[in-house]
């Protein structure tokens, strides 16, 4: 009876061969249910066909329980399973910080075979990617189809559907016995907030047009554009010019009588030769505008005369 628990951290690839895998398998002959599996990683690579999983290949008995914390999952041509042959389909725990990929046929099954009921998925990613017929299961043959519990912010290519297709799919189906359910949550959504309140108070719509004109009042429209407009609609402007300017300005070109600028005479300084006190007893310059005498020169024989 594999009532043991295997705990695995720091794993960052698993690559191999055919059907290797990590996990804890109850052998055929075995009549008890399997353990549990827990991966704590940053990083969980699966490729090349290899497999982490929990099983139970014995008569009776359920898989175990495989439980995966990590940033990134990335399966390529992979799968990570709980399943058993002929009792209860394990149960499988995925919560990630960052996303998880699955590329090229890749699984995430919780699949039970016989009467056995399909175990549950639950899977916490803010983002979910499922390409290249990669699918989410938790089928059961005769047994019920197990429950798929999907919390994330956005999931991109596998779609719900009721059989499993050649597109990627999630499915929670029985062939003989009862469907499963799918319920898939987004982040960040609070149902609990209601709906955004719309304003009480509209707007009255006659205080948003203006007042029509009044037919007898004479109004007019005069659409001009920017060069004027043609004689009438079917011709075209000849003219490119956006404006031209039809002013007359002969006027302007007159010839002018030409009027000469006589400057005026200035009063002219004459260099001061004197000086005089005034009756307020200050001191003014003063030119001398008396004929001035030339005296004329003496012979000595003149001055005894």
């Amino acid at each position: 009876m594999g009532d043991n628990e295997l705990f695995i951290s720091n794993i960052s690839s698993t690559i191999g061969s055919p059907n290797p895998s990590i996990g804890q398998i109850n052998p055929n002959q075995a009549l008890g249910s399997s353990g549990n599996v827990t991966i704590r990683t940053p990083i969980l690579q699966v490729s090349d066909r290899a497999g982490v999983s929990v099983g139970n290949y014995g008569r009776v008995g359920a898989a175990g329980t495989l439980t995966i914390d990590a940033d990134v999952i990335k399966l390529n041509r992979s799968q990570i399973t709980a399943s058993a042959t002929s009792g209860e389909g394990g149960n499988i725990n995925l919560n990630l910080q960052k996303f998880v990929i699955l590329r090229n046929q890749s699984k995430i099954s919780t699949e039970a075979g016989g009467v056995g009921n399909g175990g549950d998925i639950t899977i916490v990613s803010p983002v979910i990617v499922g390409l290249e017929n990669s699918d989410i299961t938790a089928n059961a043959v005769r047994g019920n189809g197990g429950n798929i519990q999907i919390t994330t912010q956005g999931i991109f290519g596998p779609k719900y559907r009721d059989q499993i297709t050649n597109e990627s799919d999630i499915t929670a189906s029985s062939e003989f016995g009862v469907s499963g359910t799918v319920d898939i949550n987004n982040f960040g959504v609070d149902p609990s907030s209601g709906l955004v309140e719309l304003p009480v108070n509209t707007t009255d719509p006659s205080q948003q047009i203006a007042t029509g004109c009044v037919d007898t009042n004479g109004n007019s429209f005069i659409a001009t554009g920017r060069g004027g407009i043609p004689q009438n609609p079917s011709q075209s402007m000849i003219n490119y010019r956006t404006w031209s300017d039809i002013r007359d300005i002969s006027a302007y070109r007159q010839n002018q009588p030409i009027t000469a600028q006589i400057p005026q005479s200035t009063e002219k300084l004459v260099q001061a030769t004197g000086w005089r006190r005034t009756p307020q007893g200050t001191i003014e310059l003063v030119a001398d505008n008396s004929p001035t005498q030339v005296q004329q020169l003496l012979a000595c024989a003149e001055i005894y005369r």
